[in-house]
């Protein structure tokens, strides 16, 4: 049985119909059997998927693939949008509804809503498509301002981020397509998103950094800075810096101590090795800050930022005033 479903959903593309398990001689009872057993998972209603491949996916790998689902079987009137079209570019997001797809139709048809899907209508031009894997998608720019229309400031920002990280667009077809579609109800929040965007930005917690740097009123910092000893020698990339203030910042994600973590067989080698690293920034007169996901949460954002306020100002206290040499680079 397990056999058949992973073949299915090779010949799907990662999925099947429930017409294709009928053809195959299931029926009904058998296919609740199989879901009941753990050995299908029901990505909505019709569609199931080997349980085997859908475990290890993330949230945005689910989301494509049940998006990839349901434009197979709207067939080309329709193309996948908003962050149903942005995820299959980047992969990235923070705080967008993924239990939603997103079509665009272009047939003229009026938008609705029904079983999980949002039908939009809007004049979408044959610049603003690309096709992939025999589908049709809303290009990347077009995707990231449609996403952040709908969506708050920070999430569109981390959509904006991501794709031009990936070098998917750049920040000129983002800037053309929000003038282009500047009467778009949420357009503004959408413009201002791409305005704290940032291509530098190498993970969704640095994107959501750079917001909360803003909404609390810190200042702007470079990204990506390479601390040096006086000799050249490379002690650290930062992901933030305030070189005016002599000052580092790092955010901490699950990459460093989590499941993520590259020493599965030594899990406290990742904080021995960043307490040496933030040793050796600070021991060349450089200051520090470091914070999680938690510290990005609305309810601890500000009392983070506060942190970080009282940081920058003894950096600069301590170190900035008549410094002779920054070992730093952008």
């Amino acid at each position: 049985m397990d056999d058949v479903f992973l073949a299915l959903a090779v010949q799907r593309g990662g999925y099947f119909f429930r017409h294709d398990l009928i053809a195959c001689g299931f029926g009904d009872p058998q296919i609740r059997a199989a879901v009941r057993a753990g050995r299908l998972a029901r990505l909505r209603h019709g569609t199931y998927a080997p349980s085997a491949l859908v475990a290890p996916l993330s949230p945005e790998e689910r989301h494509v693939l049940v998006a990839y689902s349901v434009a197979d079987k709207l067939g080309p009137g329709v193309a996948l949008s908003h962050h149903s079209a942005a995820l299959v570019h980047s992969g990235h997001s923070f705080g967008l509804d993924l239990k939603t797809v997103h079509v665009t139709q272009l047939n003229g048809v009026h938008g609705r809503r029904e079983a999980g899907v949002v039908f939009h209508v809007g004049h979408v031009r044959d610049a603003d498509l690309v096709e992939i894997g025999g589908r049709l998608i809303v290009a990347p720019a077009r995707a990231a301002f449609e996403t952040a229309c709908i969506a708050p400031t920070e999430s569109g920002m981390v959509t904006m981020s991501a794709v031009l990280h990936d070098r998917h667009c750049t920040r000129e077809e983002l800037v053309e397509v929000g003038e282009r579609l500047e009467r778009w109800p949420g357009g503004r929040h959408a413009r201002l998103a791409i305005r704290l965007a940032d291509s530098r930005c190498e993970s969704v917690g640095e994107s959501r950094s750079l917001h909360m740097f803003w909404r609390e009123g810190i200042p702007r910092p470079e990204l990506q800075v390479v601390v040096r000893t006086e000799d050249g020698r490379v002690v650290a990339r930062t992901d933030f810096a305030w070189l005016l203030h002599r000052h580092t910042g790092e955010f901490d994600g699950l990459f460093k101590y989590g499941r993520l973590n590259p020493y599965r067989d030594d899990l406290g080698r990742a904080v021995t090795d960043e307490k040496k690293r933030e040793d050796l920034v600070r021991s060349l007169m450089l200051g520090m800050s470091r914070w999680t996901w938690e510290g990005l949460n609305p309810d601890r954002r500000q009392s983070t930022a506060r942190d970080i306020h009282r940081g920058l100002e003894r950096s600069k206290r301590l170190y900035a005033r008549n410094a002779t040499h920054i070992p730093l680079a952008v």
